[in-house]
């Protein structure tokens, strides 16, 4: 199940940021997960080496006339065709003896994706290293013990991965991830492994990533929806846990030195807190390169380190920016998704919806509450969608809309109106939703990327996972009850608003909390 499916609504220009849909449900109704161990083995350096596939560094080729050009799809452009190998996808766990977790997934795809998930993130920072985690990641795939950081751009290149791989820092999370054919999985994973294993962090390279940050930042300036999405952590966790930001600033460069970025590492980066994850790949394959990558290191011992619960403050937080439009989210606290109310928190999420001016194609929501209630009702309004954002001990649910700066005023009531509205859902309503809900969660479970993301946080912040098949069940059994009920659980925490671009005609915090009440 898709514990971070991502509703992103493209609307012709207008981006609601990405959001995260709790689907993982109640994980203590979940079987436990068996993990098949696998052994550190000493084995022969010589065989080993003959195991992995034909790979020429320093091949360069020179452009040759396509032999192909012209052929059609009837005609097989194989002289001996291999017979189909149909294998149902299975869903495969193993650990190491040092703890780390391992899961595949093979779809008999062309194309292996591979994700080395840590459990860090910024909500483990603290004020001596804020920002450090974003500097984690900046240093991803840079110079290991084994290979430079030119040989491993050059490396990449050659794999054809150098486009396609990447290191992002979440608030909860580290995603290391790579895209390649999949005959050279023997080749990629112990490069993966040696970036949280052994990485050098040598001084001029981590100097030469200090014009990053600076980039980050101003990237986040011109990107008004993630920008809100940023502001309304920051207003409802108030300098604590999940309102810590997962950029590093300006203010941190002072310390974005090899060890303040070492120090971390060292505290959370144990084979105990990682999982390694594949899409496309063969299971026994994996792991044993996976065991191989580790076998002759030691890895970092688990420390006990301070885990905060998130505090939840609410909060106003407005910023005038460069869009010539008003970009507001209003937000409650919502359910982590290990809760039993996940499921219904993802069904009134269905049901608001969401709706654009512009877009009106299939899927986009038209018959939603948000866009029959604030959309089609407010010209000014440009694109309105709600969000669920889940984490492993909080969450937050509201609506995110973009409008014409002096109409503010009119959609936040309406957005106000309307997800009071909640209080009453109708059989018929939840019964379409229900449907909406389960096919969005089977057709994303269709993409590698997603399937991916969500294996491997389900397993770092769970140790358990469950399947789309697993969540259409809680689906089923909620009633109406169970979502109205709900619905004035979030809608009795306190409000968060984030505001950003022309603001002027946001109404105050005050006003905002009375329209709800009304």
């Amino acid at each position: 199940m898709l514990s971070t499916l991502k509703l992103a609504w493209q609307h012709l220009g207008q981006r609601v940021p990405r959001q995260h849909l709790a689907a993982a449900g109640h994980f203590s109704t979940l079987p436990a997960v068996t993990f098949k161990e696998v052994k550190f083995v000493k084995e022969d350096v010589e065989k080993v080496m003959m195991e992995l596939p034909d790979y020429n560094y320093y091949e360069m080729k020179e452009p040759v006339p396509n032999p192909y050009q012209g052929s059609t799809l009837d005609r097989s452009v194989l002289l001996d065709p291999p017979a189909p190998r149909l294998v149902a996808p299975k869903l495969e766990f193993s650990k190491l003896e040092n703890g780390m977790k391992i899961a595949s997934i093979d779809k008999q795809g062309l194309t292996a994706r591979l994700g080395l998930y840590v459990h860090g993130g910024s909500r483990f920072e603290n004020s001596g290293n804020f920002g450090v985690s974003h500097m984690v990641s900046l240093m991803g795939w840079h110079s290991t013990a084994h290979l430079s950081y030119l040989r491993t751009v050059k490396t990449l290149e050659q794999l054809g991965a150098h486009q396609r791989t990447s290191c992002k820092a979440g608030r909860e999370e580290l995603a290391y991830q790579v895209e390649v054919q999949r005959e050279f999985l023997p080749l990629v994973v112990p490069l993966m492994v040696g970036n949280v294993l052994f990485p050098r962090l040598l001084p001029w390279e981590v100097k030469a990533e200090h014009n990053k940050v600076q980039e980050a930042r101003e990237a986040l300036q011109g990107a008004p929806d993630d920008m809100v999405s940023e502001m309304l952590h920051k207003a409802a966790y108030c300098n604590n846990t999940l309102g810590l930001s997962p950029l590093a600033s300006e203010r941190s460069l002072p310390y974005f030195t090899p060890e303040t970025i070492r120090s971390y590492m060292l505290d959370h980066y144990a084979p105990e807190r990682m999982v390694l994850v594949g899409v496309n790949v063969a299971h026994a394959e994996l792991a044993k390169w996976a065991m191989r990558s580790f076998a002759d290191y030691n890895a970092i011992p688990l420390k006990k380190r301070d885990e905060p619960k998130a505090a939840y403050t609410g909060g106003d937080l407005r910023l005038e920016g460069s869009s010539p439009y008003c970009h507001l989210a209003l937000g409650f606290e919502s359910v982590p998704f290990s809760s039993t109310e996940t499921a219904a928190a993802a069904l009134l999420q269905t049901i608001l919806g969401g709706g654009s001016a512009m877009y009106g194609g299939i899927g986009s929501g038209l018959t939603s509450r948000l866009s029959t209630q604030v959309v089609k009702q407010h010209a000014a309004v440009e694109s309105c969608a709600a969000f669920n954002t889940s984490y492993s001990d909080s969450g937050l649910f509201g609506v995110y809309g973009v409008c014409q700066p002096d109409k503010a005023g009119d959609m936040a009531k309406a957005v106000a109106k309307t997800m009071a509205s909640l209080s009453t859902v109708s059989k018929d309503e939840l019964a379409k939703a229900k449907a909406m809900l389960k096919g969005k969660l089977f057709r994303q479970a269709e993409d590698d990327s997603e399937l991916m993301q969500d294996i491997g946080q389900q397993l770092l912040l769970t140790g358990k996972y469950g399947s789309p098949a697993d969540f259409g069940k809680l689906v089923d059994a909620v009633s109406e009850a169970d979502v109205t009920a709900l619905a004035k659980n979030i809608l009795s925490t306190k409000l968060s608003i984030a505001a950003y671009g022309d603001t002027h005609a946001v109404p105050h915090y005050t006003a905002m909390e009375q329209a709800f009440k009304a």
